[in-house]
This record gives structure tokens, C-alpha cells and sequence, in this order.
């Protein structure tokens, strides 16, 4: 009778293990960093859509106060949430020959003129720069995307305050990251003021100071603006969504040190 004997297994030789080290060695240096260009692409379009809904959402908001027949800025549309419309600047006289001014121009904290038809706040009447806050821009966040939308954080700052009183592209980009690590969220809601275009003469071409205590200054008026820095990626904190009741301004930003030129820029006329 013949017995048979079982043959002994046999493992890789170390011709077989090198070989499958350096495949797995050019895959982590080819495929890794494919993925995390994926990630990054991930975050850009996850931000870009946002920013779009945005831009849509306060283009849409206007739309439909406009078919009401423009109502007061106290008035809600209960389709967004009951979010009120903004007010403007009020309307007043300028004499160009004298500087002698009558209207909310010559104060920047002052905006009670005509709705200028953009969303503004929940359950508030229409205030001043120092009253709106980064809640008020939570608002209009969560009431423009509505359901399914990303999770935003406010934060506690003051409209001339937010980002530091002398803001810099990295103070933005620091104030973004410690926001994210005192609460988590998709994006960090910040109020900030931005400087706006009246649509009056510059009161120095009349030969007056342009900032002279009750004359009016065009060119250095002041609105509060929300500002909404996406942070899902901590790695990243360049990307930004501006927006200013006043006048419905909105715009995408992916430099910090953009959209402190834009907050510093003249912006164009009041609605």
C-alpha cells in the first residue's frame, strides 16, 4: 500500500514580497494624492453650490417681494420663513453748494428709508449697523437654503468688530479657524461692515471734509455685511460668501485677502 505524503505549503519568496511592496509603494504615490485632489474637489463643489443657492435664494426673495408690490421692509414672506425685508438708506436732501445734508447718509447706523427688497432677519423690525448681527445673518442663511441646508454657526461679534478691528487676510483666516474650533459646523457666520456707494456727490467736491460732522459721505458710508466662511475643511479657510441686505450684494470669494478688498471697496449704489 502506498502512502502518499501531503506536501508542505510553501510562501512568497522575498523576490515575490519586494515585488508587491514597491506595486503597493506606487500605488500610495500615484493614488493618494489623486484622492486627495478628489477631496478637495469635493469641498469646492460642495461650496460653489451653496454659494450659487445663495446668489439664487436672495435673487428669488427679491423677485417675489417685488410681485407682492414691494411692500414696507417690516414686511415677512412667510414662503422664506417669515424672513423681513431689508430697509434702506432713507431718503433726504443734500445741497451740493452748501454740504448741508438731512438724510440717513450722514449717519452710517441709520437705515430706515424704502425696502430694498433683499432678506434681512427674522421677527426684527429693520435697525441700525450696530443692532444687526451674525445671527440676523444665520437667518437669512438657513431661511434662503431652507431644508437640507448646512449647518451654520454664528458667531458673537459686532458688525465693525468681526474679524478684528483692523482686519487682515490672516486675521480673517484665524478668526475662521477658531470659530471652527469653538463649534462645529459647515460654515462660520461672521458680520462685518463693508463700505458702500451712496449715490450722492461727494461732499468734497463741494469743498467741504468729506467725513465733516453732518455733512454727507458718499463715499464713506457704511453697511453691515454677512459673511459666511465655509469651514468643512479645516485645512481650508479661504472660502467665503459675501452678502450685504442693503443692497442684495453677493458674491463667492476663494481668498481671504479678496474679500477684505471687497469689504474695503466701494460698492456700488444703495437700491
Amino acid at each position: 500500500m502506498q502512502v502518499q505524503t501531503r506536501k508542505g505549503q510553501q510562501g512568497f519568496t522575498i523576490i515575490e514580497l519586494v515585488v508587491v511592496i514597491l506595486l503597493l509603494g506606487i500605488l500610495a504615490a500615484t493614488a493618494l494624492p489623486r484622492f486627495i485632489d478628489v477631496t478637495e474637489q469635493a469641498h469646492d463643489a460642495v461650496f460653489s453650490g451653496v454659494g450659487g443657492s445663495v446668489v439664487t435664494g436672495t435673487a428669488l426673495y427679491r423677485a417675489e417681494w417685488v410681485a407682492r408690490g414691494q411692500p414696507a421692509s417690516n414686511t415677512e414672506l412667510q414662503s422664506y420663513g417669515n424672513l423681513r425685508v431689508a430697509p434702506g438708506f432713507s431718503v433726504g436732501a443734500y445741497t451740493a453748494e452748501d454740504g448741508v445734508a438731512t438724510s440717513s447718509y450722514t449717519a452710517a447706523t441709520a437705515f430706515d428709508g424704502r425696502a430694498s427688497g433683499y432678506p434681512y432677519a427674522v421677527g426684527v423690525a429693520p435697525a441700525n449697523n450696530a443692532a444687526f448681527s451674525a445671527t440676523n445673518c444665520k437667518q437669512v442663511f438657513d431661511n434662503l437654503l431652507q431644508i437640507g441646508a448646512p449647518v451654520a454657526v454664528a458667531t458673537s461679534g459686532a458688525p465693525a468688530t468681526d474679524f478684528g478691528s483692523a482686519a487682515t487676510a490672516a486675521a480673517i483666516r484665524s478668526a475662521v479657524a477658531a470659530a471652527q474650533t469653538a463649534s462645529a459646523g459647515d460654515f462660520q457666520v461672521f458680520v462685518r461692515n463693508v463700505q458702500v456707494d451712496t449715490g450722492f456727490a461727494d461732499n468734497a467736491a463741494a469743498g467741504g471734509p468729506r467725513l465733516g460732522a453732518g455733512l454727507a459721505r458718499n463715499h464713506q458710508q457704511e453697511a453691515p455685511a454677512c459673511v459666511y466662511a465655509y469651514s468643512a475643511e479645516a485645512e481650508n479657510n479661504n472660502r467665503f460668501i459675501l452678502y450685504v441686505p442693503w443692497n442684495g450684494r453677493t458674491q463667492i470669494f476663494t481668498s481671504a485677502a479678496d474679500l477684505l478688498t471687497a469689504l474695503t471697496t466701494f460698492d456700488g449704489p444703495a437700491v
